[in-house]
């Protein structure tokens, strides 16, 4: 027999199985080089003592020392208290001296609320609001018509120096129970 030959008829049969297994290694290898990565993790941003869940703009009413609207959303200042209806400092209605004050500072003005994720003991939004680089709640504490609430060390910079200057509410006119019980 001359020149026999051991590869099967068809010439290169045996051949292919692995040929294709090649082309599929190859073909696996490219896709896991070109998939993109899967996006690394995204940390939510440092907030206070709750997560930001959105954020509203435009010019407030004042209800009281320690709450607005804007539009149909109420908003509760977040970290703060002022006082209530009935509280008095000599002559003065401090309820009213500190809707007034809030009411002064955010008259016509563009107000910024991020809104807290946690509603307030009532269920009303908690926010910390802005007018252009003034903090509403810090100004109302550190005037001295509103106090940190709860005391959770926020404002207490503020505080102590609205005390230290007897501003407000920590005039020598009012009693020392003007926060209640």
């Amino acid at each position: 027999m001359s020149g026999s030959n051991d590869a099967p008829r068809g010439g290169s049969g045996w051949r292919r199985p692995s040929v294709i297994l090649a082309v599929l290694a190859v073909g696996f290898a490219v896709c896991t080089v070109l998939r993109p990565a899967p996006p690394a993790p995204v940390e939510a941003p440092n907030q206070a003592s709750a997560g930001l869940v959105s954020e509203f703009s435009g010019v407030a009413t004042v209800s009281d020392g320690d709450t607005i609207r804007i539009g149909t959303q109420r908003f509760q200042l977040d970290g703060i208290a002022a006082p209530t209806r009935t509280v008095r400092c000599g002559d003065v209605n401090v309820y009213r001296a500190a809707t007034d004050a809030l009411r002064d500072v955010t008259r016509s003005r563009q107000v910024v609320c991020r809104i807290s994720n946690q509603p307030d003991a009532q269920g009303q939004s908690r926010a910390r609001c802005r007018i252009e680089d003034v903090e509403l709640n810090a100004y109302m504490v550190e005037a001295g018509w509103a106090r940190e609430w709860p005391r959770a060390g926020a404002y207490a910079e503020q505080e102590a120096a609205a005390r230290a200057a007897e501003r407000g509410v920590w005039s020598p006119s009012c009693p020392a129970d003007v926060w209640g019980p």
